[in-house]
């Protein structure tokens, strides 16, 4: 970040496959400040359930293992669960099928946005990314975005990041899990996907990245003046 700039809060919302990581990511070497992806955080939480067999509805199991765990973000913007490389993992369509029903549990919310909170408390700036950033995470962010597009630019835009990884998926079947990630994050009791009253929606349907980081960034830059 510019030197003698103020310390920056950004928070970005929006659904599944809106832009979120690519835009933030973006912006965070734009301006030279912290990126922090929770969702990557949540998988990794969902990748551990599965791999410990954890019932959801176990909640004396699951908050011994959150206690157990540690989650740690490399500067390479890899991620590490209890020490391992899990970046590859979490992005696998297994941990897909799982991760909303973990990020729904009360006991996981509270004890992932804590560590959240505390990485924003200590960063000389920070733009994190998520479902309920501008609402329960940093409500007193600086900048506060909601990226959406339709389901259908949403479906194609996952397919085409799966593919790049090696992983083939049908368009339909792309959709369909979208459509029930947009139900589940929007319905759920605690700390629903939802667009605050302050936030700034950018419609990224038919933008490119570039576009939609220019935007921001054009908002940042006259609300600092």
């Amino acid at each position: 970040m510019t030197k003698g700039r103020r310390v920056l809060k950004i928070a970005i919302d929006g659904p599944a496959g809106s832009g979120k990581s690519t835009v933030a990511r973006e912006v965070s070497r734009r301006l030279e400040i912290t990126y922090l992806d929770t969702g990557a955080m949540y998988r990794a939480i969902t990748l551990k359930v599965i791999l410990e067999n954890i019932e959801l509805n176990d909640l004396e199991d699951l908050e011994g293992m959150l206690e157990e765990t540690e989650i740690r973000l490399g500067e390479d913007r890899k991620i590490y669960l209890d020490g391992v490389d899990v970046t590859a993992e979490i992005r696998q369509p297994h941990v897909n099928e799982m991760v909303s029903p973990v990020s729904c549990i009360s006991a996981v919310r509270r004890h992932l946005v804590a560590m959240q909170q505390t990485i924003a408390d200590q960063s000389n700036g920070i733009i994190m990314e998520g479902r309920d950033i501008a609402s329960r995470v940093m409500p007193d962010a600086d900048f506060k975005f909601y990226l959406d597009a339709t389901i259908e630019e949403r479906a194609k835009r996952r397919c085409k990041e799966q593919l790049e990884k090696g992983i083939i998926l049908s368009l339909p079947e792309v959709s369909a899990e979208i459509k029930n990630r947009d139900n589940i994050d929007s319905h759920r009791e605690d700390s629903p996907l939802t667009i605050v009253e302050d936030a700034i929606v950018v419609d990224t349907t038919g933008m490119t990245i570039v576009e939609v980081v220019d935007r921001i960034i054009e908002v940042i830059n006259e609300g600092m003046r």
